[in-house]
Order: C-alpha cells, then structure tokens, then sequence
C-alpha cells in the first residue's frame, strides 16, 4: 500500500498561491473541489473494466452457465455481486458519458451515440467540456490516470482522453474498429470465406489505435485487439504499482462489439456450438475473459490487490439485433432496447482491505454510482456545484445503510422513455404508439404487459417520469436512423 504524493497534495492545497497547474479543462477553484480529507491515509488503486455489448447472461458468475468467464468471476467471488445494476442508455456513448461523470447523460444533452464517426469528429461531438470526468477528478486527489481502450466521447482536442483527465491513453476514439488484419493465419471472421456477411471492417481516418496526446498511430494490426489491450493494461498496471502515486486505470475492451472476429487460440474452444455467428461470439467473450484474468494477475503481483478497487461492467446488453446470438433468459431483449437485457448489466466489484468477499447485493443501483464511491474512497468530496445522481455505494455494501441506493432510476431515448421503482417497470413511447407495464418481481422476462389492469401505477409512474425529466434538457444532437429487429419475437423500431 502506498501514501499519497506529498507533492501532489502541496500542489492541490497550495494551488492558487504558488501556481500549481491544474489538470485540463479544471480552474484551479474547481481542482479544489475534491481536497482529500486525510493525506496521510493509503489510498486504493482503481481500476474500471467497461465492456462492450456483453450480455447479462453472458457471465457465468450469476450461475447461468451459458458462457464460461472464470476470470470475470472472480471478481464477483472475492467481492461483490450485483444483480440489480443497470447502466443508464442501452447503447454505448450514452451510457459511458455518465459512468464518467456520475450524472445522467440527459442532463447534459448526450442522450444519443455521437456517431457515426464522421459526424463525430466533423459537427464536435462529444462530452461536453463543461462536465467533469472521474480521471479530473482522481487527478486532483494525486492519482495517476489512464484510459486503455474505447473512449467513444468525442475525438476532437476538446474531448481527448488526455485532455479530460488521463495521464496516459491508447485506443480508439469512436465505436469499433478492426480487431486484427484478416490475413493472419487463423483469423475466423463472419466477413470471410463462402459464408461472408457483410463487408470486413478496416481502419481508416476514424477509427485508428492512437497512443498519446500527439495521436501517434500504432500499428498493432497483427495483434488479436483484445489481447492487445490486455497487454498493455498488465504493462500498466506493473508501471503504475512501481511509482508512488495511487493510480487509476479505465480498461475500455472493445470485445466483444463486433465486428465479429476472433482467431483460432480461441474459436477452437468451442467446437460444440454449431453457428458460427454464435461460436464466434462465445470465443470473443473467452477472448475478453483471458485478458481480465492477465489484469488480475498483474494486480496480485504488484502486491497490491488488497488495496485496489476493481469494478467490472458493460456498458449495455448483448447485440441482439444479430439474430439468435443473446440469450432471451432470464432478461429479454438487448442493445438499444429498454427491456431489462438492454440496461441491466453484468456488474461485479472487489476491494478485500474493505469487502468481505462472496456477497451478493440485490438492491437497485446504477454504473452511475461508481463516480461518488471512487471519490469518496480517494479521500475526496463531491462537488457542490452540480447534481450528482449516483450514490456512494459503500455504505450499502457494509450494512451501514439499509434499503436499496436508488428508489427508481430513468431512462430516455426519445421517443423511448422508461422507469424502475420498487418492483414495477413501465416502458412507453412518448409519440404514443405503446406502453408496457411489467412487474417484475412476478416477470423478470417481461413477458406480460399489465398495463391495463394497473392504470393507476401507470399514471404514478408516468407522473414520476415528468417530474425527472423537469432536471433534464433535450438532445445536443438527433439519433441515428432507427434500427428494427425482433427482441425475443417481438419486432420493434428503436433509435440509435
């Protein structure tokens, strides 16, 4: 376990006298809005996995047994497993931009992808500079930040990684890229061989790997991506544990979004599922599995696990808009949708110097929660000139406080809105073309509208829904064309 920096702590307390820089797009007023409460005290390491498109089901720590992702179990195992976490837009960027921030995304316009990537990077879009990011956060305690992965919150300068808090940064700026160049011996893909669908993805302008704040592009097309970004976390990890400052690592695998690619090391693992779609998918989540277990391994090494926070996350449901490739238990639905598939996601979290291991946490709670329980656990205070809607989770996992951390969390994708509290779900359009209302202690499927037999629950939560989205503004920019596919046989047109 190490001490905090005591230049670090100079820097931030003395800021404003002796002319400490402050980190990026943070006055130095606003830096000292998370003054550590106890300098001397040791401060855990952190780290983030954030996944992608990785179904609920899809992790064999809930007992499901579809997939096997023994590495990712253990996370659950030594911690905490949640089983009631959701993320706060079924579909990526939005959901990233309030892990990041601690906020609803709807507060500050995100409520859509800003992509495609062209559109991104030619109209400015991305989190705005005015929000303020865990890594700014974490900075100003003394942490030593770093993003490895998919960012996906803008590419202009204004929006870099290395210009909203991390220190250190490789990976891609927008949605996907290519996972390897095709022409390796043992490369399976869906975009090769007679079977072809669709066309290979290559990269491009867009969507290179970059390295650095002076976007130097690495050319690691040989590299299994997954394995790549796992290298390089481990790399990390033993460079981070051998400094004095705590640090604090985002772990942004892209696996397993498509394209859907993988090679042989893994696709031979499983001979048993017949579709290739589908063995393909199981390989890519087996991949994703290999490369947390290396993580793992790096942070027992360093010495350090005790005192490092992991948390693990997707950052929203499987892509079941790929016929048949999700599963439809025990949660309908996926990607882009507001059945529990597309929000409610695999969400584990280990910190044994404070978590007996082996709990299981049932209450509501949000990937928006992760913000205040990091800040909190480096020794720093939230800001008081904004609303934060995570919670500190802490409390709730030591029986320090009882109850669930959140009575009801929304969702809004206009024209799609949806709300949770206690055990009622009700999802409607707001063009009025639908509304469904679940019970979902009785139907976790979701396989029954009860609307009409609950008109009163329905205008409860109808009214609730209003009163939130009072505190919200509208779109800084519009969706995407709408996609239709069949959520477990029910067809639906859902904005991207």
């Amino acid at each position: 376990m190490r001490l905090r920096s005591l230049t670090a702590i100079a820097c931030i307390g003395l800021m404003a006298m002796v002319g400490c820089s402050a980190p990026p797009n943070l006055s130095p007023a606003s830096a000292l809005a998370s003054t550590a409460v106890d300098p001397a005290a040791p401060r855990p390491n952190i780290i983030v996995f954030m996944v992608d498109d990785l179904g609920y089901a899809d992790v064999s720590a809930y007992g499901i047994n579809r997939l096997p992702t023994p590495n990712i179990d253990r996370i659950g195992n030594d911690g905490v497993k949640f089983t009631d976490a959701y993320v706060t837009a079924p579909v990526c960027a939005p959901s990233r931009a309030a892990l990041n921030t601690g906020r609803y995304q709807n507060r500050f316009g995100f409520e859509f992808n800003n992509g495609p990537p062209s559109r991104d990077s030619e109209e400015r879009l991305g989190l705005p500079t005015s929000e303020v990011t865990i890594a700014q956060e974490l900075k100003s305690l003394g942490y030593t930040t770093g993003l490895i992965g998919k960012w996906h919150l803008g590419s202009n300068d204004e929006h870099y990684p290395t210009n909203r808090g991390f220190d250190d940064f490789v990976g891609i700026l927008t949605g996907a890229t290519m996972y390897i160049d095709p022409t390796v011996p043992g490369v399976r893909s869906l975009y090769t061989g007679e079977a072809a669908t669709g066309a290979y993805i290559t990269r491009g302008q867009y969507n290179q790997v970059v390295e650095g704040p002076d976007r130097e592009v690495v050319h690691n097309e040989r590299e299994y991506l997954t394995d790549y970004f796992g290298r390089r976390a481990v790399e990390s990890v033993r460079s981070y544990a051998a400094a004095d400052n705590p640090y604090f690592l985002y772990l942004g695998f892209t696996a397993p979004h498509d394209p859907m690619v993988v090679t042989e090391k893994y696709y031979n693992r499983f001979p048993h599922i017949e579709s290739e779609l589908h063995r393909i998918y199981a390989a890519m989540v087996s991949a994703l599995d290999d490369a947390v277990g290396t993580v793992l391994d790096a942070v027992e090494a360093s010495g350090e696990a005790d005192n490092t926070i992991i948390f693990f996350l997707s950052d929203n449901g499987c892509a079941a808009y790929y016929p048949g490739m999700c599963s439809c238990e025990p949660l309908r639905g996926g990607k882009l949708s507001h059945y529990e598939g597309g929000v409610r996601v695999p969400f584990l979290m280990r910190w044994p110097a404070e978590l007996e291991g082996g709990q299981v946490f049932r209450e509501v709670s949000s990937s928006m929660d992760i913000f205040p329980t990091l800040i909190e656990a480096a020794g720093g205070k939230l800001r008081t000139d904004r609303v934060y809607d995570g919670v500190d989770l802490m409390p709730f996992l030591k029986g320090e406080r009882a109850g669930p951390p959140h009575t009801e969390l929304v969702w809004r994708r206009q024209p799609m809105v949806s709300i949770r509290k206690g055990d009622w779900k009700l999802w409607k359009s707001l063009t009025g073309e639908y509304t469904l209302l679940f019970n979902l202690k009785d139907d976790l499927n979701e396989a029954s509208n009860v609307a009409a037999e609950n008109p009163e629950i329905v205008r409860e939560l109808e009214a609730a829904i209003e009163q939130w989205g009072e505190d919200m503004v509208d779109p800084a920019w519009p969706s995407r064309p709408a996609n239709t596919y069949s959520v477990c046989g029910t067809p639906f047109t859902l904005p991207i």
